[in-house]
């Protein structure tokens, strides 16, 4: 078992660099730092750190060991903070990703049945695309996302296949497209497009489209990473975007709804992912079980 103080000091160093610095922070003698540095090498049987004109570099062995040391920090703030809040009678806090379609669709309900159901427990959205969500899952800094399962296998995350979802076109109903009874693969290249920000994944589909046809892509003339704004944007009659069927009905609110193209884009599958636990936790599950019914329901009533 590693000592908690030595991954302080090992992260520390890790963190600034430069033994000078990180033992300033620690408020301990730079020789206090280089000891609890060595015991810990020790212990590991690795080295940890190369001194380069640098700094103070990590190793594999030393990356691999902040990483997971930063989990194990993270965890025990969180279990404190936990415990802490069980004692004022509270149940935790939940922090949860959302990929854009489902902070219109699904999450919202889960989340008003759980402050129901569950009034002392804390819910924290965080918006955003894999791209963005996914390294904050690996960091600990989400307990869960909701969003697309296509991203490569990873060891420390498992995934849990919920719904299907397929991509289409969308723009305002005053957009000149929407006067063709069909609109081609060309005049959708000529648009200008408005997309997710930083939201690499549905780039490289948009150019597999175009490509696949012989046609250049049209990139984003506007990126947000709210959908919200996104749709205002498309709202306005100026652009065109691409997302989930399940946008729809709160896209038609605003006016907006599917271009008539000879066909959609592409399909993926969609639902939870979270890091491996070798024991149950119980405020993920709760939010996995609230969300597998609320899909069940939906299934049954044919709104999925």
């Amino acid at each position: 078992m590693l000592n908690s103080k030595l991954l302080t000091c090992f992260l520390a160093v890790v963190t600034h660099r430069t033994l000078t610095a990180a033992a300033d922070e620690l408020c301990i003698t730079q020789p206090a730092l280089s000891k609890s540095l060595r015991k810990l090498e020790e212990q590991l049987g690795v080295p940890l750190f190369k001194r380069t004109a640098a700094g103070m570099v990590p190793t594999a062995y030393g990356a691999t060991l902040a990483h997971r040391a930063r989990l194990i920090q993270l965890e025990s703030q969180r279990a404190h903070d936990e415990i802490l809040s069980m004692k004022d009678g509270g149940v935790g806090m939940l922090n949860v990703g959302a990929g854009p379609l489902w902070s219109v669709h699904l999450l919202p309900d889960v989340v008003a049945e759980l402050a129901q159901t569950h009034p002392s427990l804390r819910v924290r959205v965080v918006p955003g695309v894999l791209s963005t969500l996914l390294p904050q899952l690996l960091r600990g800094e989400l307990d869960i996302i909701c969003a697309a399962l296509d991203f490569p296998d990873h060891d420390d995350i498992e995934k849990e296949y919920l719904i299907d979802s397929s991509h289409v076109f969308l723009a305002h109903r005053s957009h000149p497209l929407h006067q063709a009874d069909e609109v081609s693969d060309v005049e959708l290249s000529r648009c200008r497009f408005v997309g997710p920000h930083n939201d690499y994944a549905v780039l490289e589909r948009m150019k597999r489209y175009f490509a696949l046809r012989g046609l250049d892509t049209p990139g984003f003339a506007a990126e947000a990473d709210s959908l919200e704004i996104l749709l205002s944007l498309v709202a306005t009659g100026q652009f065109v975007a691409t997302q989930s069927h399940q946008v729809l009905p709160h896209a038609r609110k605003l006016g907006i709804d599917v271009l008539p193209t000879a066909q959609g884009i592409w399909r993926f599958r969609g639902g939870l992912a979270r890091r491996r636990h070798p024991v149950a936790l119980p405020l993920i599950d709760l939010f996995g079980d609230c969300m597998r019914r609320h899909v069940a329901a939906r299934e049954s009533s044919g709104g999925l």
